[in-house]
């Protein structure tokens, strides 16, 4: 298809009466009077999910199964699937609801109830041979977000925020031009409105930026969905009362894909000093400020009391100058700096779903006597600090203890 297509998803706070959905319906109508062509997701009216999560466990005193639970919570978006289609119908458009339990269903999963796994392959199959014809025909297709079918033919869900991920799905297969999620808030947010006051729209973010955003929290978007996203389509994050769906935060470009080890390009330092008050944001500023004045690159920084640790690239004289502090500003009582360290980095988005990953990577080491100077752990990578002499051991002992979870299909992406 040509690169018109555009998907949009509403999220369950817009469509929570019927006036959000008429209005949902008329921002669909301006794309199509725009030349596009559109396919839409729908998440559960607000508050449906969480309603018809609680009737099923009370009813069955907490005894309903993943399986079932799955059939009873897609109901919020099958719902809303009938509603929008037929809200777009009344403006006169040609528009088909896409149901899991109809032959035109396309995304299809693993068996995995409640956390669902798209079977991308399959799902660009079905795609290809049952809605590309609508959407040639001139139909807007509607889908119910959150909702996949697994080999069986058995309604699964695709965990919470899950409608992210079938819009950036069939964005990822309908090869779209921009995917657009419609939200409560007007864009990607500087931080949270609940914790901070006047908080920024942001204009622009790459997917990895939005990526280790989300995954620290930021419930805008779902970190999985990111997965998805090819680095030909825009995914735009705008609001639902904005003037259309030109605005608000736009993310481009693409996750790095697979599991990546990477040996940093020359040794380090590391630097440990022993403080009274190691949680002392003072005590840790002056030292961070030391060490830019004395031109060290600082790579990680652990904050363990009573100690806070520096592994940094070129020392060069910072060891004297924070003995100096040490010293005139009484900062710590002492400090110590271990040389000829390499750092080695391990990264692949979704590795907080990978059980035992730090076992996985550290296990070979202690087989070979291969001492570990420190783990530090950040979004969708871990960073391992061993002997410089060591370095060339290290890579293949990880990379061939790595392959079971690169066999087993696990970590990947998502992207053709």
């Amino acid at each position: 298809m040509g690169n018109s297509i555009l998907v949009v998803k509403f999220g369950g706070s817009c469509l929570s009466t019927s006036d959000n959905i008429l209005f949902a319906a008329r921002k669909i109508s301006t794309e199509v009077s725009r030349g596009k062509k559109v396919v839409v997701v729908v998440s559960a009216l607000s508050g449906v999910t969480d309603d018809l999560l609680s009737l099923a466990k009370k009813s069955t005193m907490n005894n309903v199964t993943q399986e079932d639970l799955d059939e009873i919570l897609s109901m919020g978006e099958r719902t809303a699937v009938r509603l929008m289609s037929s809200a777009l119908r009344s403006l006169g458009f040609e528009a088909r609801g896409i149901d899991p339990l109809s032959n035109l269903w396309p995304i299809l999963t693993d068996s995995n109830f409640g956390n669902a796994e798209v079977n991308l392959e399959e799902t660009v199959r079905a795609t290809k041979e049952r809605i590309l014809p609508l959407i040639s025909n001139g139909y807007i297709p509607v889908f119910a977000g959150f909702i996949g079918l697994s080999p069986k033919g058995k309604i699964t869900t695709l965990g919470r925020g899950g409608s992210d991920i079938t819009a950036m799905v069939l964005g990822n297969v309908l090869d779209s031009e921009e995917v657009v999620f419609v939200k409560d808030v007007g864009g990607v947010l500087s931080a949270d409105p609940k914790r901070v006051s006047s908080p920024q729209k942001i204009d622009f973010l790459e997917a990895e930026e939005a990526y280790t955003l989300a995954s620290a929290g930021a419930k805008v978007i779902q970190p999985k969905a990111l997965m998805y996203k090819k680095n030909s389509t825009i995914l735009r994050v705008v609001g639902f009362d904005d003037r259309d769906l030109s605005g608000g935060t736009v993310i481009t470009g693409e996750l790095k894909s697979g599991l990546n080890i990477e040996l940093y390009n020359s040794s380090l330092s590391m630097i440990t000093l022993i403080v009274q008050e190691a949680s002392s944001p003072e005590v840790i500023l002056k030292i961070l400020a030391e060490a830019s004045a004395s031109n060290t690159r600082v790579l990680g920084v652990t904050v363990s009391p009573p100690s806070i640790l520096l592994y940094v690239q070129n020392p060069s004289d910072l060891v004297q100058r924070l003995h100096e502090m040490i010293k005139s500003q009484s900062i710590a009582k002492a400090i110590h700096s271990f040389d000829s360290l390499a750092m080695i980095t391990v990264s692949g988005h979704g590795l907080e779903r990978s059980p035992g990953i730090i076992d996985i990577i550290v296990e070979p080491l202690a087989k070979e006597h291969i001492n570990l100077y420190g783990v530090l752990t950040i979004s969708s990578s871990i960073k391992i600090f061993v002997p410089w002499r060591d370095r060339e051991r290290v890579l293949p002992l990880i990379d061939n203890n790595l392959n079971s979870i690169k066999n087993s299909g696990g970590n990947q992406n998502g992207r053709r």
